[in-house]
């Protein structure tokens, strides 16, 4: 597995998995399962998915986007062991019990994580 394979996502995940808290990534219908290279294996019915999201505030970038309300959140969700990737479906529960819609969904360049921006559900 080569860095830019995936392999960066897991030495990201292994590096911060601890630091991160324990969150959920809530899925409703269908959505597609991915593997560790970014390819659609599949998909599913949706359900509960446990994940690893650190809360911050958002970026300026976010904070100038179309849609964006005083009270958004930056929701940085690590890919290490994720097949599920998170849309504006999506709802994310952080590790202080806050749920929040998904917004926005980017994901960096080295697969090692998903930044959304999260507005309180």
């Amino acid at each position: 597995m080569s860095l830019l394979n995936g392999g960066m996502a897991a030495i990201f995940g292994a590096a911060f998995g601890g630091l991160y808290p324990n969150g959920v990534l809530h899925r409703d219908g269908t959505g597609p399962i991915y593997d560790d290279e970014g390819n659609i294996v599949g998909y599913d019915g949706g359900g509960d998915v446990p994940i690893k999201v650190q809360r911050d505030a958002c970026t300026y970038a976010m904070r100038q986007s179309e849609g964006y309300a005083d009270g958004d959140v930056m929701l940085i969700i690590l890919t290490s062991g994720l097949a599920h990737m998170p849309t504006t479906d999506s709802q994310v529960t952080d590790g202080n019990g806050d749920r929040w819609m998904v917004a926005s969904v980017d994901r960096d360049a080295a697969n090692s994580h998903y930044v959304c921006r999260g507005r309180k559900a």
